[in-house]
């Protein structure tokens, strides 16, 4: 047993530990802010949101049950108490090539880098919740609660810098898609003309977006992700089908300007909203 020396002892390092984490995320965005700075795009840039991710695959649906469950009960509360609001949490309702069990999408927006980077943290000195997610957080090696977490860093595309919820008291699914570049500059273009013109063509269509962004950190860069949402696969097809024959996407496929563009691969993601979704 520690003596009450060396229990003083290690608290002190652990607040130096934590004083010193909590300085150096502090700065750490600074450093990307001047960058913009230096670019006159600053405000734009800081204006729009950041998004984490997260995708959980399973091997069972009582994997499955326990990861929806512990984001509606546990983590949503606890980041809606850091200031996160509007977090999604979806299920696959047709699973990926190869899987059984459909993945759990969680979507949270922050409004800063420094918000997402001290989410963690606090989230580990919050009580409330560190009690809620002791099932999550306790999975045994042989009981685990998941197959494995892909974890992206997305950053708000310039036309649509904040998401829109829908009607959350309505029946509604959703549509996810991820477009690959072929390089950096082709991913650039195609993100270019979502911000000119594409994303003025989704809204004349029909199609609902939640968001639009750009994969800062994550699998398959450099790509384009985004959400949009519909009342029922009816309405799906419909929207979909009138972005189809719609003059302006014929003109913009056409125009020159995004010849260096295109989609070099496409993942896309079907789901429905789980019990203590805020989108």
């Amino acid at each position: 047993m520690l003596t009450l020396n060396e229990r003083n002892l290690l608290r002190m390092k652990k607040n130096v530990f934590l004083t010193t984490l909590l300085a150096a995320v502090m700065l750490a965005p600074a450093f990307c802010l001047t960058a913009a700075a230096a670019e006159g795009s600053d405000k734009k840039w800081a204006s729009r949101e950041f998004y984490e991710l997260r995708i959980y695959s399973f091997d069972s649906a009582g994997q499955q049950k326990l990861v929806a469950d512990y984001w509606a009960n546990a983590a949503i509360p606890a980041l809606n108490r850091q200031g996160c609001a509007t977090i999604g949490l979806f299920q696959e309702t047709v699973p990926q090539k190869g899987m059984e069990v459909g993945q759990i999408v969680v979507l949270v927006p922050y409004k800063t880098l420094n918000k997402f980077a001290l989410s963690e943290l606090l989230l580990s000195q919050d009580k409330e919740y560190m009690k809620a997610a002791a099932s999550f957080l306790n999975a045994t090696k042989d009981a685990p609660a998941y197959n494995r977490i892909e974890s992206r860093l997305l950053h708000a595309l310039e036309v649509k810098p904040k998401l829109t919820a829908p009607n959350i008291k309505k029946k509604r699914i959703f549509e996810m898609r991820e477009y690959e570049g072929h390089s950096e500059t082709g991913s650039d273009t195609k993100i270019a003309m979502f911000d000119d013109v594409e994303a003025d063509i989704f809204a004349e269509s029909g199609l609902t977006a939640v968001f639009y962004s750009k994969t800062i950190i994550g699998k398959n860069r450099p790509s384009l992700m985004y959400m949009v949402t519909f009342d029922d696969k009816e309405d799906q097809e419909k929207d979909w089908q009138s972005f189809r024959v719609n003059p302006r996407w014929k003109a913009a496929r056409e125009n020159k300007k995004y010849s260096n563009g295109g989609v070099s691969g496409r993942t896309t993601w079907h789901m429905k909203p789980l019990k203590g979704s805020q989108i």
